[in-house]
């Protein structure tokens, strides 16, 4: 039985010509590299070598490896060891196979690239599964699994679905299991558009239903897949598809529907020249005439099938040759040659039957050694956990004894001085018992009293934050979504007109490719002229220009709203980083930019700022609260002013705006808690006294100018050598706290 096995395994082999002339422009560009790049190409050209020449291919691949090491790109080393891989895995040369993806993939686990782990423990597992060692094999795929399961990586996880799948399904007695994980894959490779790996599986699962006599269910697979191998272009596995569902219908005793998929899977694999579809085809439609009593024209087919069998050495297929054979010159009473194809029926048939044998042989001992190893570790993990618990019986039966020890040292103490003392120690028992019941009656009462008013604080401290949270939220979301609206529209817009551009043009294109050069093509040729003047296609490709870059920028500007969202909502408020105050100012402006445009004009007066040490979440949230609060302040056309610089040891930035202004009274408690200008349900007033923990925690200080109806001034002051040990823990401002103003 034939298996479908895909796995991450991939590698081609171009047409000389070509090759040639990609090697000779790889050999240019290498003389004019250096550093690692010298290395990168050095890569591409071995795998120009892959499959034609294996020792230049290796040789390459090693001068990479001594250039990553020097430049210490782990990475590089990694895939150039895989690229090793693959060459010997082109000659067969397993043993090398797996020693250079070994060690491919211990780079890949140094560097914790999860990507390249997963994919190096499945192409080390479909070695061990070419080899015939099931266990093994099964063994790396679940490995694979796991590693792309905990990353979430859909593709990688439904490869190693399908692998498991193909080593169960390579065992009748196991196709239940093969079902299980092939009916997992399926849907995972639906959701991600894997079409090839559709139809493989498709064409497995049909393969288990006629296995088992579920011809209708087989028939619905098969057809699946023929379907999706056809969309993804695997077309010699469409061809095993279809004489799949040949045999379908001979099961049934259908010979003439039968027949006919045969036919087309023999076209489909002469089509793309896959001989060993080729031979299946073949030897289907040889029995199909052996049971139709055609037998001359079965031994002609069986012929045929016998030559490509023997070219390629596939064995089971010149097994069925033979046995059909034997069958046909029996039937015409050739017994001569029915006995001397029967007989090479019998050596081949031996010959897969010791094969198979020894395969068997071999699973059955990795199994062993693979639940041997296990039981062992099973046992010395037991053992561990008795020494373990041994040991924590000892330290409480010693700790138990001393304290038993001082417990009684101390009352035979408390009785000596008792026995002195009697009534003296009486009397002051008495008095001090008494105290010491009324003082922890007291004490009682005051922690209950401290607890309570502390789960009301943090009560109250969660559902303040929630609600600054929320606000911020609300207008965060309302800012991304409207300025991202415009360029999303863009590229909208110019798809669905592209779309039809491109119809067009396409019509003109397979006209022009359909016409043969070999024959007379004038009248043709007028003809596809007055067609491009009528779809005036010069124009067409004009404007697919236009819309290519209409929608090229509105991609470019919804990936600068993405970049300033990023970076404004930066999760790092636990650990400080140097961070630059200017890109944060800019990705704060970007977030208001809907509150801002064609009202609001923003004027930048940027000094030269190193990069401060900072917690740059907080400082984003301050720059929203101020700005948002100058945005909110400008009734009408107004303008806002931003200046930094330096000042003795401080990193200064003012925000200024033109707006209405405050007076004296609300200046002295814009810091306050809760306090609050605006209408009810429209801030938390917490936005400032937020702001003015941030500044504290930076070790800084905020100044604040303000004149009615002519605007406000926020100088926010960081410090320029802030670290863990000096950093305060952020706090809102107090009640009545004074404002600094200049």
């Amino acid at each position: 039985m034939k298996k479908i096995l895909l796995f991450l395994l991939i590698f081609s082999t171009s047409p000389v010509v070509a090759q040639q002339s990609r090697l000779d422009s790889l050999n240019q560009a290498l003389g004019n590299s250096n550093d690692t790049a010298r290395a990168d190409i050095m890569i591409e050209i071995c795998k120009e070598y892959i499959g034609t020449d294996r020792a230049k291919a290796i040789h390459y691949a090693e001068q990479a490896i001594k250039i990553y090491r020097v430049y210490e790109n782990p990475t590089g080393v990694a895939y150039a060891l895989k690229n090793i891989g693959l060459a010997y895995y082109a000659e067969g040369k397993y043993a090398e196979v797996l020693n250079a993806w070994q060690k491919s993939l211990e780079e890949f686990e140094q560097i914790g690239d999860k990507v390249g782990v997963s994919n190096m423990l499945s192409n080390i597992g479909a070695i061990y599964f070419t080899q015939g060692w099931d266990a093994k094999a099964i063994e790396y795929y679940l490995q694979s699994l796991t590693v792309a399961e905990a990353i979430n990586d859909k593709l990688r996880i439904a490869t190693a679905l399908i692998n498991i799948g193909a080593v169960y399904f390579n065992n009748p007695a196991t196709h239940d299991k093969a079902l299980a994980y092939y009916l997992k894959a399926l849907p995972i490779s639906k959701a991600i558009g894997n079409e090839a790996a559709i139809g493989m599986v498709s064409g497995n699962i049909g393969e288990i239903h006629l296995a088992k006599g579920e011809y209708e269910q087989a028939l619905n697979y098969f057809h699946s897949s023929v379907e999706m191998l056809t969309a993804s272009g695997k077309i010699d596995k469409v061809a095993y598809s279809q004489n799949n569902i040949a045999k379908v219908y001979l099961q049934r005793g259908d010979l003439k529907k039968a027949m006919e998929y045969h036919l087309q899977a023999l076209a489909t694999a002469e089509s793309v020249s896959s001989k060993l579809e080729i031979s299946q085809s073949l030897i289907g439609l040889a029995n199909i005439y052996n049971l139709q009593g055609n037998y001359q024209q079965a031994l002609t087919t069986y012929h045929k099938t016998r030559e490509i069998a023997q070219e390629l050495g596939a064995q089971h297929e010149l097994r069925d040759a033979y046995d059909g054979l034997a069958t046909a010159y029996m039937q015409l009473g050739d017994y001569k040659n029915a006995y001397e194809y029967q007989r090479r029926h019998l050596t081949v048939k031996d010959t897969l039957f010791n094969i198979e044998t020894n395969q068997k042989i071999v699973n059955l001992q990795a199994n062993y050694e693979s639940e041997k190893q296990q039981a062992q570790i099973d046992l010395l993990t037991k053992d561990k956990a008795l020494q373990q618990l041994d040991l924590q019986q000892q330290t409480l039966i010693k700790n138990a004894s001393l304290t038993g020890l001082v417990f009684i040292l101390i009352l035979a103490f408390i009785l000596l001085r008792n026995n002195q003392n009697k009534k003296k120690a009486n009397r002051l028992l008495l008095l001090k018992n008494r105290e010491i019941n009324e003082q922890k009656e007291e004490i009682a009462s005051q922690r209950d009293n401290l607890e309570q008013t502390y789960h009301n604080l943090l009560e109250a401290q969660a559902q303040l934050v929630q609600s600054e949270k929320m606000a911020s939220l609300g207008q965060l979301t309302a800012g991304v979504a409207h300025e991202i609206n415009n360029p999303i529209n863009f590229v909208s817009a110019g798809i669905d007109s592209l779309r039809a551009n491109v119809a067009d043009i396409m019509t003109v294109v397979r006209q022009y490719l359909s016409l043969n050069p070999e024959e007379d093509n004038k009248e043709k040729l007028q003809r596809l002229h007055r067609l491009k003047k009528e779809a005036d296609i010069e124009e067409l490709i004009e404007e697919s220009e236009l819309l290519f870059r209409s929608i090229k920028n509105g991609a470019v500007r919804t990936t600068e709203i993405v970049k300033s969202l990023k970076n404004f909502t930066r999760l790092d408020e636990s650990s400080l980083k140097k961070a630059d105050v200017h890109e944060g100012i800019d990705s704060t402006l970007v977030i208001l930019g809907s509150q801002l445009k064609d009202r609001i004009k923003v004027e930048k007066h940027y000094g030269k700022l190193p990069l401060i040490t900072c917690y740059p979440g907080q400082l984003n949230q301050l720059f929203m609260n101020i700005l948002s609060n100058a945005v909110q302040a400008i009734e009408g056309e107004g303008t806002i002013t931003l200046n930094t610089y330096c000042r003795n040891g401080y990193a200064v930035i003012s925000i200024k705006d033109n707006g209405k202004g405050m007076s004296e009274e609300v200046k002295k408690r814009i810091f306050d808690p809760f306090y609050t200008t605006k209408d009810v349900g429209e801030g938390t007033g917490l936005g400032l006294s937020i702001s003015y923990g941030i500044i504290e925690k930076h070790k800084g200080k905020i100044e604040v100018e303000s004149e009615p109806g002519v605007g406000t001034e926020f100088k926010i002051y960081v410090s320029l050598d802030l670290t863990e040990e000096t950093a305060a823990p952020a706090k809102p401002a107090p009640a009545a706290v004074a404002v600094p103003t200049n």
